[in-house]
């Protein structure tokens, strides 16, 4: 039987893609199916591994078998500070999971520029900024009108889903990415942006209900316009309780403000009185009415002084004992189509459609770039197309 080859890579390389992917050594070696001591010693260079066995380290770590023969570790995007958590979490150090997430948006956004550029067109400027000691009320009126979206159209969703398409769709007109991931834990992320441009991105997490997530878009947003405007979360301010770092706590404002307009909320709030007094039933009538979340009213309400801090603090304590954060879970999912333009937005999946029938990219590149087969692609134009329901089961 012939022996397999050598493959004569840095032993860097192998750390480096282990470290990024978040495994321990242990873990690593048990799903390579060798033993700890046998992958230390890869990693340290007293021994070297097979074609073989780098390609399943390659699988493990969703990296390409190119990337082991590079000369040197590619320095890769730290995104750690833009992070968007539960409230009262700590950070901590991301899972496989989310490395990977972060590293398949990235990819997106690599692919999306060169396709905006093997076809010639002007990838959309982002250029608004907000400062993180401006009032919240005058952002949240000048956020709306950039984005194009009234009172009277936001009550006039048909639902919270129909509401996160829009609010999205209004984003994704600026010149922003929005990617959607299900296989994060709702306790270590609920959004993330990567503001820097051309086309900064937005990940939300959609194992959160679709009212949270609409209001993690626009936190996430006006990340982005606080980076425009030279405002970043620094390494050591991210590693406190996320209702501590003034980034994040201007970005609730600054959302909360976007999403539920001054003026235009206390009228609609003083005609729920149930909901003035914290009662659930008429929290969740009001929530229904401007698609947003109870607790997001709640916490609007003791901001504006309507509702004392107390109450906030009593039913949050019993929604916390609730799986509050989560959305209805139904049966068989959506089309893949639906699935899709969920999940990579319709800008990302309109570029790849455009690219390859301008020829500027293969048929093996829209299924890697897609993730489905060439069959599905008529499906997925046309789910594109402007209608109603376009992510009723996302």
């Amino acid at each position: 039987m012939p022996r397999s080859i050598t493959a004569l890579v840095k032993p860097t390389l192998l750390v480096w893609a282990r470290e990024r992917a978040g495994f321990a050594i242990e873990v690593a070696a048990a799903k390579a199916d060798v033993g700890p001591e046998l992958l230390l010693a890869w990693e340290t260079g007293e021994s070297q591994p097979t074609i073989p066995q780098l390609r399943k380290l390659g699988e493990i770590y969703k990296r390409p078998l190119a990337v082991f023969f590079l000369p040197e570790p590619p320095t890769d995007f730290d995104a750690q500070r833009e992070f968007r958590r539960l409230p009262g979490l700590m950070p901590q150090k991301e899972t496989p999971e989310l490395r990977l997430a972060l590293r398949t948006a990235l990819f997106r956004r690599e692919i999306a520029r060169d396709l905006y550029e093997r076809l010639q067109e002007d990838i959309p400027p982002m250029t608004a900024v907000v400062h993180p000691g401006e009032d919240e009320e005058v952002v949240g009126q000048r956020v709306r009108e950039l984005l194009g979206i009234s009172w009277a159209k936001q009550v006039s969703w048909n639902g919270p889903y129909a509401a996160l398409d829009a609010w999205r769709s209004a984003i994704e007109r600026q010149g922003v990415l929005v990617f959607q991931t299900g296989k994060i834990n709702l306790a270590e992320m609920r959004g993330i942006s990567i503001p820097d441009g051309p086309l900064p991105v937005i990940v939300l997490n959609n194992a959160d209900a679709p009212h949270g997530r609409i209001f993690t878009l626009l936190h996430e947003f006006i990340h982005i316009l606080l980076s425009n405007g030279g405002h970043q979360t620094s390494k050591l301010e991210g590693q406190k309780l996320p209702e501590d770092q003034l980034l994040e706590r201007a970005g609730n404002r600054f959302a909360a403000a976007v999403l539920m307009p001054k003026k235009e909320f206390l009228a609609e709030a003083t005609s729920h009185p149930a909901a003035m007094m914290g009662d659930e039933a008429g929290l969740k009538r009001l929530a229904n009415k401007i698609k947003t979340s109870p607790e997001a009213i709640l916490r609007r309400l003791v901001a504006l002084h309507r509702v004392s801090a107390s109450v906030y603090r009593q039913k949050r304590r019993g929604w916390q004992k609730q799986s509050w954060y989560s959305p209805p879970q139904g049966g068989g999912g959506p089309p893949i189509e639906v699935k899709v333009v969920s999940s990579i937005g319709r800008p990302f999946t309109s570029l790849v459609l455009e690219g390859y029938q301008r020829d500027a990219v293969s048929s093996a590149d829209v299924v890697d770039y897609l993730g489905v087969q060439l069959k599905h692609l008529q499906k997925i134009a046309n789910q594109l197309l402007p209608g109603p329901g376009m992510e009723a089961s996302a």
